[in-house]
């Protein structure tokens, strides 16, 4: 859909374009959708927005629209059509409204001797003037009966929402707006060829919020079953990688947004891309096998490339999506290494966002390249050489650079004899013996400073 606000464009029948056009087969149409703006804006559906910093009164009053007024509402509108116990209250209001106007006050007064009077002030128009009491309605029930409380198990008595912690709130205002859905009157069915979606649309702006770890995980899941329903769709902007799917379908979902030079730059990989990057991935597996590698037969099989990034992209890796720059290198030994000269002022800190990403591997290496250019993330390579022993690892790599690859740099055998320690006759080991020859002063000040010198020219480049 578009909507057209001021514009000098104009449509099929000669008149400048104003309200919502469709596009019909990717192609924007000529004629207005359903005609009048007001007509077509009531075909979208609901969009329902939770900002990041809200308050949870505007979600549970009942004076006015809320989330928490339309559960009830829409519960007790289909309740009280049946209801014994409100015909009841009907009757008693019916014959309260018969007794009270005759009762007086110590003067004599009543309401049936005000009706009296107004009625003979104007008897000579043929009118007579009438007091009502009118019964409970269900806005008055929702609006002046209804209320609410927390229930705390530990401290008893009932607690207002606003006492809770955000985290507390923000879940809250969520349960609210789901079971709102849940429990809204069902809509009837479309007419036939009549363009009704009922569309629930979720706006849900930095979801992380308050919350702990545990309880995003939960959150998470919610959101994504809601999603998985055919009439909503939600929409989140969050800073944390505990929301980025671990289901490797579920990528093309993600669209990482970079803000430059009042631009805003979309990366996003399609359905179709993510199978090119699964095939660009294995193109070189033919020629690693020709040069003596060993490839499982599993490795040569593209589904093997998804079950492989379902099981690197944990949350921690995931942070590199949310980073401007990030140093791809072998495995954990080097992102202890980094982020300790990092820690240590020993290592200038990059300018912007930085991430240093754990590859599980020289294997791997290009795999992450691929995934992040196509996110549109500038990335630096830093790895073994080997002596040369697996040049044709090394070709990949180098084949994989795109135009977000900012480097690529190796060390002439390994990280250790770039140091000028031993190595451990453990490989498990490496990351905690590396780390403590550093530590202990083992490694000269020379081989340190060119590590900083090695690593600042690449992130440079």
């Amino acid at each position: 859909m578009r909507k057209y606000f001021q514009t000098k464009e104009k449509d099929a029948d000669g008149k400048i374009k104003t309200g919502v056009y469709a596009y019909v087969g990717g192609v924007l149409s000529e004629s207005r959708f359903y005609g009048f703006p007001n007509v077509a804006q009531g075909k979208f559906g609901d969009v329902i927005y939770i900002p990041a910093v809200g308050k949870l009164d505007d979600q549970t009053k009942l004076t006015g629209p809320s989330a928490l007024r339309d559960l009830v509402s829409s519960v007790l509108k289909s309740v009280l059509s049946k209801s014994p116990a409100y015909s009841t209250l009907k009757a008693s209001f019916e014959q309260f409204e018969g007794n009270i106007k005759t009762e007086q006050t110590d003067e004599g007064y009543s309401l049936q001797s005000i009706e009296q009077d107004i009625t003979a002030e104007i008897s000579q128009w043929g009118t007579a003037f009438h007091l009502t009491v009118n019964p409970i309605g269900l806005d008055d029930l929702v609006k002046n009966l209804i209320g609410h409380e927390i229930q705390d198990e530990a401290l008893g008595p009932g607690q207002q929402t606003g006492s809770y912690g955000q985290g507390f709130q923000r879940s809250l205002i969520f349960t609210l707006i789901r079971l709102a859905a849940k429990y809204s009157t069902p809509k009837p069915k479309p007419k036939k060829k009549d363009f009704s979606p009922y569309l629930t649309w979720l706006l849900f702006e930095e979801p992380e919020a308050f919350l702990h770890p545990s309880q995003i995980d939960t959150l998470n899941a919610d959101l994504r079953k809601l999603a998985a329903d055919d009439c909503a769709q939600v929409f989140l902007t969050t800073h944390n990688p505990q929301f980025v799917s671990k289901k490797i379908e579920d990528l093309p979902g993600l669209a990482r947004m970079r803000h430059s030079n009042g631009t805003t730059q979309i990366g996003q990989i399609s359905s179709a891309n993510l199978a090119d990057i699964l095939a660009q991935n294995q193109v070189d597996l033919p020629a690693w096998q020709a040069a003596g590698l060993r490839v499982n037969a599993d490795d040569l099989n593209v589904d093997m490339e998804s079950v492989k990034y379902v099981l690197w992209l944990d949350p921690r890796r995931c942070g590199a999506f949310f980073a401007e720059r990030v140093l791809l290198v072998e495995g954990p030994t080097e992102v202890a290494l980094v982020n300790y000269m990092l820690d240590q002022d020993l290592l200038a800190r990059p300018k912007g966002s930085f991430f240093v990403l754990d590859t599980v591997g020289k294997y791997n290496i290009h795999r992450f390249m691929n995934l992040l250019g196509r996110l549109g993330i500038r990335h630096y390579v830093l790895h073994d050489a080997d002596n040369g022993k697996l040049q044709v690892v090394d070709q990949t790599i180098r084949n994989s650079s795109n135009p977000f690859t900012g480097g690529i740099d190796t060390f002439a055998d390994d990280l250790e004899a770039f140091l000028g320690i031993a190595k451990t006759d453990k490989p498990h080991r490496k990351p905690q013996h590396v780390m403590y020859q550093v530590v202990q002063g083992n490694v000269s000040a020379n081989a340190m400073n060119n590590l900083r010198t090695k690593i600042s020219a690449l992130l440079a480049s």
